[in-house]
């Protein structure tokens, strides 16, 4: 169904009163929909009030929610036409019967009424989701992968969103990046299934320490920062001093701009964990903040030396030697990110750049062109290509880039 349901569903509780219904009757209808989903019950009780109140918009409206939660999509198009007949015009009523007539593969007349929800209610995700899953039917993957992408970016946690991204940038032949997108997508569902698993053990009296950091970790990498934080102070409540929690803490502070606190969080850890790629890559980008560059050299260096094939770690190293002026390191550390997997765009990235410092342009060019087939979506990217054809004196190609540079700026904000 819709993830649009809650917020209909909130608009009609304040709307309730106007049904000329008791209120107790349309509570208990509104109640079977959204506490027990039991849409057949709810759907005898307002054909029920409907006997004597036919003319209320709102009865109508419900009814069309709840055929749609029967998958009757057909009954739905037509209640939700019926309230707008009487009176109802409204962004919910738009976007639920959008929904139910692409279902039913009225596609023109979805799209029409998809894109008045977002004249209504601009940025709705639920309606650009479903306008990017008529794109994606019709063929215009370039419009999907836009909507979608927006989606993504108003809510993370949508996987539904997530997939189809994937999907759309596959269709365009970007298959790093959507191999990534979807990769994410499998690694996504897979944390879920670990963080079922973890609430059950973790809600034991016997829950161990190194169980409740484990379920901090985990509802970090969702994104859910408040629930890890709550697991990280159980964890430490039963072993105090714990190094358990130091990464997930490190991550937190770090995020924070706390440098000192997470410069402890993350070198506590890393005595008990020398083989977390992700704790060197993060306390050496911690040093580097702090300007103390040999330290956060050691630390990467180190943490190469754990995880010699983490095109992560090499190219933060990289970047310092860049910032040291050590060209000749940086350009060999590029190199080997290039041979260790050739999609990695940090490789060439830096090789364009390595280039472009010595003038020499044509291989600049030609190591740009090749980061951007990886991904295109990185303002840096285009920012580096247009510096290129800046230097080459090819004007048109450099505004090309600055255009580009601009429009993702704009998007991400």
């Amino acid at each position: 169904m819709s993830s649009a349901l809650p917020f209909l569903i909130f608009y009609l509780m304040l709307a309730a009163a106007p049904l000329g219904q008791s209120s107790a009757d349309v509570d208990r209808a509104l109640e079977k929909v959204t506490h027990r989903q039991d849409y057949l019950g709810a759907l005898a009780d307002l054909k029920k009030l409907l006997e004597s109140s036919d003319s209320d918009p709102l009865l109508h409206y419900l009814i069309g929610v709840c055929y749609t939660g029967i998958r009757d999509h057909s009954k739905a198009v037509e209640s939700f036409q019926t309230a707008h007949a009487k009176g109802l015009d409204s962004w919910e009523l738009w976007l639920n019967s959008g929904v139910a007539r692409s279902r039913l593969g009225q596609d023109s007349l979805a799209r029409e009424e998809l894109e008045r929800v977002l004249q209504l209610q601009p940025n709705d995700p639920s309606a650009l989701f479903h306008l990017g899953r008529l794109d994606l039917k019709e063929g215009s993957y370039s419009e999907a992968e836009k909507k979608f992408r927006k989606v993504v970016s108003l809510k993370p946690e949508d996987r539904g969103a997530m997939f189809s991204l994937g999907t759309a940038l596959l269709k365009q032949g970007k298959e790093k990046e959507g191999r990534d997108v979807l990769e994410f997508h499998r690694k996504t569902g897979h944390l879920q299934g670990r963080l079922n698993t973890l609430e059950l053990i973790s809600s034991s009296p016997e829950a161990s320490a190194g169980m409740l950091a484990d379920l901090g970790n985990t509802y970090l990498e969702l994104g859910n920062r408040e629930k890890a934080i709550l697991a990280y102070d159980k964890a430490e409540e039963l072993e105090p001093g714990t190094s358990l929690t130091g990464f997930g803490r490190g991550k937190i502070t770090y995020s924070q701009g706390d440098l000192a606190a997470a410069e402890g969080h993350l070198s506590l850890y890393l005595k008990q964990a020398q083989a977390n790629c992700e704790a060197h890559l993060l306390l050496g980008l911690v040093h580097r903040s702090q300007k103390a560059l040999e330290t956060a050299r050691s630390v990467l260096k180190n943490g190469i030396q754990h995880c010699p094939r983490d095109t992560r770690l090499l190219a933060s190293l990289a970047q310092l030697e860049a910032e040291s002026g050590h060209s000749a390191e940086m350009v060999r550390l590029a190199q080997k990110i290039i041979e260790i997997d050739s999609e990695v765009s940090a490789g060439p990235f830096l090789m364009a750049f390595a280039r472009l410092r010595q003038n020499r342009l044509d291989e600049a060019e030609a190591f740009a062109l090749e980061v951007l087939q990886i991904n295109d979506r990185n303002p840096s990217y285009h920012r580096l290509a247009q510096q290129i054809y800046q230097a080459k004196g090819e004007p048109e190609k450099a505004r090309v880039h600055a255009e580009k540079v601009k429009v993702l700026l704009q998007e991400k904000r």
